[in-house]
């Protein structure tokens, strides 16, 4: 009888524990003054003190003020003083001690105003027709909660008196209006997406596994079918390289922006979940778009179970292999019909960024938070561009050293052993002892010459080492001339560039400017005012450069051997 009591005990111990550990949400949609807003009333266990912390960041993910989204915040169930603390990131609510409930009641709006951009779809909309938000600037926590539970909480989202044809969508599952979500951290469960509307829903079944494609608009440049085949090829073709079809629900949303000229997109990983945003005109690249989501998909293992041990240090492998991945991968798979020749223009287009970037020789040990994050003309896409260059290297001399028994691929796989065995991360001195089990030689050397020191790759000697044809000569982007600070005027201009030979000259006024930074592909056009006269002049941005690129050709298909 007593080993009875005591057993009942520890499982109303253990419920209590559950209720202390566990944050409820109820959504439900309210308009006010005619305007679309979100209301969330969430319950909890307030902390003992008499002091309770909401989390609730002011400034995220490149935006601040976010706690001007918050059009009214309330205590339900006790007389309580609130007060919000933006350097901070939370509200304090005090209160009576030793409560055994705290209700608090707040509401979401929108803050942005006219068409939708890029810029907008990290802050919340809610319209009339859809919702579309980032969960840490949509749900408080409690901080004594998140901390004291050693990051493990549940949370309980009731999605309340939405219209019956909304479609509910997040990174916890489609169309429910009851969901609970156990063992869930801060970081999971405040990096995640939540959407609900006019959305239309595409289930991709994959080996058993859910992958749900979440869309809205009318887009000119392509039908659902073709993203969902896409996204179909995309995740079947990572799944089965890193052979890991753990994950049984995943999410992709996109959604359309507004962008008059060119082609503009961009991609969140979150948990269990990706989140897009794409201009919706007759410019957008689709190829961009297959691009984008192998290689944010892509760091679901480079970069994310296979974690850097120094964060930007170990940018040449985490974005740098995932580019180079992200190509094979495309090639390989055949996704969106592209192919070797796809590989090939793509990667000739990651050399020409490397060698013709202003710091494209910068030591890696000078890539820091500060440094990466600062602004400077080509430092960020750096270690892309050097570690995808690398990986090529390593693919093909471990296929060589081995007799093409071996390849980049098991080193990766390698990697993924290790890191789900023992938590190891990426850190110089592991990439290279795992690596020298496929080599015939130390690759500590070329290591250090080209990754550490940032010495350039002497590429005629790759290519020709590992049998590719290449030419010697290639053309890259060139504008041909220097604004003026306020870009009103040319400042200065190369009178061998095509931009002198065009007719443009120094002095130069501009009425209208049209071009695409970085882009060979477009005319640059320009109307200038001279002499009092209008003159309108075009030309392709290009200058032409000794730099080896590979030939688009079979036997360099073949060479290639995905």
């Amino acid at each position: 009888m007593k080993r009875l009591i005591t057993v009942f005990f520890l499982f109303l111990l253990s419920c209590n524990n559950d209720q202390e550990n566990k944050v409820s949400y109820v959504v439900s949609t309210l308009i006010q003054d005619g305007t679309n807003l979100l209301k969330v009333n969430t319950t909890f266990h307030p902390n003992t003190s008499g002091e309770t912390i909401l989390l609730f960041q002011d400034k995220a993910w490149g935006q601040d003020s976010l706690h001007n989204i918050i059009k009214g915040i309330e205590v339900i169930s006790e007389k309580s003083e609130i007060t919000p603390n933006r350097d901070s990131g939370w509200y304090s609510i005090r209160h009576p001690k030793n409560l055994e409930k705290l209700e608090i009641e707040y509401t979401i709006r929108q803050d942005s105003e006219g068409e939708l951009t890029t810029w907008d779809t990290y802050r919340p909309i809610i319209q009339e027709k859809y919702f579309h938000l980032f969960s840490h600037n949509f749900f408080m926590l409690p901080k004594h909660i998140v901390k004291d539970s050693e990051d493990n909480f549940d949370v309980v989202i009731q999605w309340k008196d939405f219209p019956t044809e909304y479609r509910l969508g997040n990174s916890f599952g489609t169309q429910e209006e009851y969901q609970e979500i156990k063992n869930t951290t801060e970081e999971k469960f405040h990096t995640a997406i939540f959407t609900g509307g006019d959305f239309r829903h595409h289930n991709i079944k994959i080996k058993g596994n859910e992958v749900n494609f979440i869309v809205r608009g009318d887009w000119q440049v392509f039908d659902d079918s073709t993203m969902v085949a896409i996204i179909d090829k995309t995740v079947s073709a990572q799944r089965d390289f890193w052979k890991d079809h753990s994950q049984s629900f995943y999410a992709i949303t996109l959604i359309p922006t507004i962008l008059e000229r060119g082609s503009s997109f961009q991609g969140s990983g979150l948990t269990n979940s990706f989140a897009t945003n794409a201009s919706n005109n007759k410019f957008l690249d689709v190829e961009g778009l297959v691009y984008l989501f192998n290689h944010e998909l892509q760091h679901n293992w480079t970069g994310s179970l296979i974690k850097n041990d120094d964060e930007e240090k170990q940018y040449w492998f985490s974005e740098g292999f995932t580019e180079y991945y992200t190509l094979k991968n495309i090639a390989k798979a055949k996704v969106y019909n592209l192919d070797e020749s796809y590989f090939i223009k793509k990667f000739n287009e990651f050399v020409r960024e490397l060698f013709t970037s202003p710091v494209n020789e910068m030591p890696n040990s000078e890539l820091n938070y500060e440094t990466f994050w600062s602004g400077k003309e080509g430092v960020q896409k750096l270690p892309y561009r050097r570690g995808a260059v690398f990986a090529f290297y390593l693919d093909n001399k471990i296929k060589k050293d081995t007799n093409g028994e071996k390849s980049l691929d098991d080193l990766l796989l390698n990697f993924k052993e290790d890191a789900l065995k023992n938590g190891q991360k990426i850190n110089h001195e592991y990439f290279i002892k795992t690596a020298n089990k496929y080599l015939k030689e130390d690759l500590k050397q070329f290591f250090s010459k080209h990754i550490e020191e940032g010495r350039l790759f002497s590429l005629e000697e790759i290519y020709q080492t590992f049998g590719f044809e290449f030419s010697s000569k290639t053309k890259v982007y060139d504008l041909g001339f220097n604004f003026s600070e306020d870009k009103s005027r040319i400042s200065s201009i190369d009178i061998n560039s095509e931009a002198y030979k065009s007719g443009l000259r120094e002095g130069d006024v501009f009425k209208s400017i049209s071009y695409f930074s970085n882009s060979t592909e477009y005319k640059a056009e320009f109307t200038v005012i001279r002499n009092k006269k209008e003159i309108e002049i075009s030309y392709y941005p290009t200058k032409e450069i000794n730099l080896p690129q590979l030939k688009d050709n079979i036997h360099n298909k073949s060479q290639l051997n995905f």
